[in-house]
């Protein structure tokens, strides 16, 4: 068999692999992977070392649902947007154009993650966790991705409101009930995931001004930007503090996760005088998704730390 044999069959796997892989991203697999892993720390930290194992795989499985169903919708509503960003162009619903035939078949299929996710979770785990994950579609999809995203410069804090319920989820899949400790949860996520968007926005500043997505980097500047990051971290060292004086986790965690939050912001307080402003991003960007790692780690092992 000849040499050119091969060139069509290996054309058309990679074209294969490539249709399968835009496909795949369509759900966004990194956003949900991080999540996962943040709604993994939330029941830990609720089981206490009495892991359930079947209801940890029923909660893991309904919020990949879930997550996937509200990135699919995401997409749809910014196909737009993508069009207009050389990090997003290339993303399948752009490369279609107007097929409404896909468009539709992703509506479809998006909706019917959000209800099998939404079975699962009300079936095997607790109706709490349905509400919950309502509530987090629908500031993601409707109010972030519809409504504050094309307009409001404070969008990204609506955005971090979902961002910050998985480990939420997690924690209220063991417990079945909200309490404190869920607030203080809440609150160190939503702040992470504002100071871990602004850093995106300096680094992808000229897509954004392209897009004319009024972020606060947009309307503000990058050196206000830089300032409410150093604000976000304080605030987050304090609720680290916070988290540790309730008594929801141990001075190994604490101890662990203080040394990274102050990295990260003498990092950003200092780095400026050191670095420009793109990769000072990048670094900051880098550092976050570190922290965040950290932060979910110490938490589900904090038992193991009494």
């Amino acid at each position: 068999m000849g040499h050119g044999t091969f060139k069509p069959l290996i054309k058309r796997s990679f074209l294969s692999f490539y249709k399968i892989n835009s496909f795949i991203k369509v759900v966004k697999p990194g956003i949900i992977v991080g999540n996962v892993i943040t709604l993994i720390s939330g029941f830990f930290l609720a089981s206490q070392g009495n892991l359930q194992s079947h209801l940890l795989f029923n909660t893991i499985i309904s919020i990949i649902f879930i997550i996937a169903s509200a990135c699919i919708m995401n997409n749809i509503l910014d196909k737009d947007i993508d069009l207009r960003m050389s990090r997003t162009n290339q993303r399948i619903l752009c490369l279609w154009g107007d097929n409404h035939y896909l468009i539709s078949f992703f509506w479809f299929f998006s909706f019917f993650l959000l209800i099998l996710g939404c079975t699962i979770f009300y079936l095997y785990v607790n109706f709490l966790c349905v509400l919950l994950s309502l509530i987090g579609v629908f500031f993601y999809v409707f109010l972030y991705s519809y409504l504050f995203k094309r307009k409001y410069v404070y969008s990204t804090g609506i955005g971090s409101i979902s961002g910050a319920l998985p480990p939420i989820i997690g924690y209220v899949a063991v417990k079945n009930d909200v309490d404190f400790c869920c607030l203080i949860l809440f609150f160190i996520f939503s702040i992470w995931q504002i100071a871990h968007a602004y850093s995106i926005s300096i680094f992808r500043l000229k897509d954004y001004k392209t897009a004319e997505i009024p972020l606060f980097s947009v309307i503000y500047g990058i050196e206000k930007t830089k300032t409410n990051i150093n604000y976000c971290i304080v605030f987050l060292i304090f609720l680290n503090f916070l988290f540790y004086w309730s008594g929801y986790v141990y001075i190994i965690y604490f101890i662990y996760t203080t040394i990274f939050l102050f990295f990260w912001y003498f990092f950003s307080f200092f780095g400026v005088y050191f670095l420009n402003s793109k990769i000072w991003s990048r670094f900051m960007f880098f550092i976050s998704l570190v922290v965040i790692f950290v932060i979910s780690f110490f938490m589900s092992l904090n038992f193991y730390f009494n």
